[in-house]
């Protein structure tokens, strides 16, 4: 049950087909209005209701006066990544999540990623969080544009992703490059660490680089969303060759 406005504009938009019944308030009812034409014209289930009611299906008071009952989001699979990086269908770079399993984080990171251009969020399958109402709510419709990607091996599949032609930088908060002063640009996987261990020794293993965020170092770490928005925004200057304002 998807709810809220971005979220379930971003579904009707993307994949009208996974629609199987809609719930407007009276509030939305005109914003919404060709979606419930489209809705009478495809004979799907469409329904005005009141906002408590709304919330009781939504289970979330959060639900911004609209939701759609649909299939979940489709996960990638390695080969699905790898198959658009081979097409060049896949442009920007990749992010792996290592041990972020808030579904709020990755909502979050879901939609800094869809404003950066990242080709997909990668993580470890069964560690990443699902796709939830609450995380795809939170993404505010980029959950429809980014997709997410599960590694059954992942230290065999970063194999596979470097093969492909991939370096991969990790991020830390105590060592590492200063993060202008590496290159961002081209095909990279940035890691990303939970914000209590930081990225695990295997992975970070595989990566070419670490990087960190400078700061005055008053606290420990950044929240991994905010440091995610802080990475992806300096590999977007370097790939669009802005300057730094430095």
């Amino acid at each position: 049950m998807f709810h809220g406005v971005r979220a379930c504009e971003a579904v009707f938009a993307r994949r009208p087909g996974d629609i199987v019944r809609v719930y407007v308030t009276d509030a939305t009812r005109k914003r919404f209005a060709r979606l419930l034409e489209w809705c009478a014209c495809e004979r799907k289930g469409f329904q005005l209701v009141a906002d408590e009611n709304l919330e009781r299906l939504t289970k979330s008071i959060h639900h911004e006066g609209v939701a759609i009952l649909a299939a979940t989001v489709k996960r990638w699979s390695l080969d699905d990544l790898l198959a658009h990086v081979a097409s060049a269908k896949t442009t920007g770079p990749l992010v792996y999540l290592d041990g972020v399993q808030n579904p709020h984080n990755l909502g979050s990171i879901l939609r800094t990623a869809a404003h950066f251009g990242v080709a997909a969020i990668v993580g470890r399958a069964g560690e990443l969080p699902p796709l939830s109402p609450a995380a795809v709510r939170v993404a505010e419709g980029a959950a429809e544009f980014v997709p997410v990607c599960d590694l059954a091996d992942p230290a065999a599949d970063l194999r596979r992703i470097v093969k492909a032609g991939f370096r991969i930088i990790a991020t830390s908060s105590h060592r590492g490059k200063p993060l202008a002063e590496v290159k961002l640009d081209g095909r990279v996987m940035l890691v990303l660490g939970s914000e209590g261990e930081g990225v695990s020794r295997p992975i970070e293993a595989a990566a070419a680089e670490c990087v960190q965020i400078p700061g005055t170092g008053t606290v420990e770490s950044l929240n991994v969303g905010v440091a995610c928005g802080v990475v992806l925004g300096e590999a977007w200057r370097q790939r669009e060759g802005q300057p730094s304002g430095r």
